[in-house]
């Protein structure tokens, strides 16, 4: 801590605001998936789409993976 403890006490507050802040982001933790209401759920089944189907479709795959 101490090499930090000198370039901190030269910084100006909005410097020191912009260094928490990027600390801070750096830290956070992955977003929760979103969860699928259940009026959807009660369309699971009703479409089929084959492994194939999805790796020519790049948008496809893309929801698939959600």
């Amino acid at each position: 801590m101490a090499p930090f403890i000198g370039l901190i006490s030269g910084m100006t507050d909005e410097q020191k605001h912009i260094v928490i802040t990027f600390i801070n982001e750096s830290m956070e933790k992955p977003k929760h998936k979103r969860q699928v209401p259940a009026d959807f759920k009660k369309l699971r089944g009703i479409v089929n789409i084959t492994e194939e189907e999805i790796a020519q479709d790049e948008h496809l795959a893309h929801i698939m993976e959600r």
